[in-house]
């Protein structure tokens, strides 16, 4: 097992000794929740996520990412601890262990290669292989054209724990990704920017190709963001998503935040409203704080996969005050009501959870105790659900 991640490191070695390379860590985060089993035991589970990519000078146009991903740190680090027997190919527990723990740590994530400014105009060819871009997050903007980041914090582990339909390795994160084999091509430098992506999809298996075209739209009020696609031969017509993200700012009572998308549309099965992802959040300022309700509508399918999640509905009300970027520190509380059709304890529960975040030194530390109000558990004290996550701010 130590073989594939001695090829990495020797990688990373061999670029970073070029000339004009540059190593960048987009995501380290550290994600710590507390909670009660179904033995009775309070117990704490971390999770880690390190994204880091090695990019060449100008002239080497190049990179290729490194992820480190663990959701549960500590059977990582006991299996990293345990020897490995002899003879690995014997069926053995520890065998399995060590192969869970460590596929889903360090990995190769992209490797890709651009060429920029073709033929003196603005467009962009991009080779790549693996993980490539998330569309409709709104993490682009910043990026892209400079803008304030405006994403909704109703994503990621720290809110959802207990991840997709209870896979606690996924999370909801935008509307697709771009992962396999292909080429990406796109122009640049404007307010407009536009791309179009052709690739063999690895979330559909080898064989299967997927085409994508998506556009982004920065003006100093409005952010939009739009994207299509199909992938081949899949089913008997293929299968198609598109979606949208929309944010505008008023400039002094407050913004909208939205998310609208069809993760996987197969055209040959009857289509249902239970197929639809969608987010919206109003987000009203006043003084020092502000108010913020969300509605997420969670989809049947994401990134091909089923969720388990059909008709489920998260609700959230959210009073904050301070401000992060500017202030270095953000408190609240929040309320979330989560419905769940098919829900053994009842499809109506509710969970509060009072917050704190701060900014020292470039280190984000958010701090949350989450409170399951109804229905209340067995044990009692499992109505704690302390979280604590601490991420580099870049």
């Amino acid at each position: 097992m130590k073989k594939p991640i001695s090829l990495v490191i020797a990688l990373a070695v061999l670029v970073l000794s070029a000339q004009a390379a540059d190593l960048a860590v987009s995501e380290f985060s550290l994600l710590t929740h507390g909670r009660v089993n179904s033995a009775g035991l309070f117990v704490l589970s971390s999770r880690a996520s390190i994204d880091m990519s090695i990019k060449g000078g100008s002239k080497f146009a190049a990179w290729f990412g490194l992820r480190f991903q663990s959701d549960d740190l500590e059977s990582y680090f006991a299996a990293a601890a345990t020897p490995v027997p002899l003879d690995p190919a014997a069926p053995d527990p520890i065998v399995d262990l060590y192969i869970l723990a460590f596929s889903r740590g360090l990995a190769l994530n992209t490797a890709a290669i651009s060429l920029e400014n073709l033929g003196g105009t603005p467009l962009e060819l991009t080779f790549f292989a693996g993980r490539l871009d998330r569309f409709c997050t709104g993490d682009d903007f910043p990026v892209l054209f400079g803008a304030a980041p405006f994403s909704t914090s109703m994503r990621g582990f720290m809110v959802y724990p207990e991840g997709i339909g209870g896979d606690t390795s996924r999370s909801y994160d935008g509307l697709h990704s771009v992962f396999g084999t292909g080429i990406r091509m796109g122009l640049s430098g404007g307010s407009v920017v536009p791309y179009l992506y052709l690739y063999q999809d690895l979330w559909l298996g080898p064989g299967i190709y997927s085409s994508d075209a998506r556009v982004l739209i920065n003006t100093d009020k409005v952010k939009l963001e739009a994207f299509v696609g199909a992938s081949f031969p899949q089913s008997v017509a293929g299968l198609y998503r598109g979606g949208l993200l929309f944010y505008y700012d008023t400039g002094s009572i407050g913004d909208f935040y939205a998310q609208v998308g069809l993760p996987r549309w197969d055209p040959s099965s009857p289509f249902s409203a239970e197929l639809l992802y969608f987010l919206f959040e109003p987000r009203i300022h006043f003084g020092f704080g502000s108010l913020t309700l969300s509605l997420f509508f969670r989809p049947s399918w994401y990134l091909f996969v089923p969720t388990g999640d059909q008709g489920a509905l998260d609700m959230r009300v959210d009073l904050s005050f301070g401000t992060l970027t500017e202030q270095g520190i953000q408190g609240g509380a929040e309320t979330r009501i989560k419905y769940r059709p098919d829900a053994t304890g009842g499809p109506v529960s509710v969970e509060a959870a009072p917050y704190l975040q701060l900014m020292i030194g470039g280190v984000r530390l958010d701090m949350r105790m989450d409170l399951a109000l109804f229905p209340v558990p067995e044990p009692w004290y499992a109505l704690f659900m302390p979280a604590v996550g601490i991420r580099a701010a870049y």
